[in-house]
């Protein structure tokens, strides 16, 4: 906690413009306690809580804790592995939420379901991985030298932000 603490201090210094967490009790539920302590710090910033909402085990109940907590978002796969499988308790939150909370689906989300999962939950906005990977030639002289224990990527690869994947997105959504 005292490193969650200090990096988002550190970040808001840095000009951040929101924090992402999600702090449970051992029983799954939202730790009000410590949430509360973290938007302390965040003030006035954009508070998403993330997938830990997933595994609450009262997802309306713990919607209104964060509502009452002032987040302002919660990123969820709808309690499922994937958005794909939990679009339905996703509208669900969505209706509930109304205009108190964003319910930002995330999880499994790709390309070609993207329209589904629009369709299937109402969302107005989604949370997804728009990377591809480039190539790297300049390790190709010395393939035995590594920079770090598991090569997953391999050293010659790196993910970058793939923009035309997310303009796709972007004009899906509008869509």
């Amino acid at each position: 906690m005292a490193v969650m603490e200090r990096d988002t201090v550190l970040a808001a210094q840095q000009g951040a413009e929101g924090m992402v967490f999600g702090i449970l009790n051992a029983d799954g539920s939202i730790d009000e306690e410590r949430c509360r302590r973290m938007r302390k710090l965040i003030g006035a910033r954009q508070a998403v809580f993330h997938r830990a909402f997933d595994v609450t085990p009262d997802p309306f109940r713990s919607l209104d804790q964060l509502v009452a907590l002032g987040f302002t978002r919660v990123l969820t796969s709808g309690q499922e592995d994937t958005v794909a499988e939990g679009a339905h308790l996703i509208k669900r939150l969505i209706e509930y939420a109304g205009d108190r909370i964003e319910i930002l689906p995330g999880g499994g989300i790709k390309p070609l379901s993207l329209r589904q999962v629009v369709e299937s939950t109402g969302c107005k906005q989604v949370h997804l991985t728009a990377f591809k990977t480039q190539s790297d030639t300049s390790v190709r002289g010395r393939p035995f030298v590594t920079f770090g224990g598991a090569l997953c990527p391999p050293e010659d690869q790196y993910q970058v932000a793939d923009r035309y994947l997310v303009e796709r997105v972007v004009r899906t959504l509008k869509e």
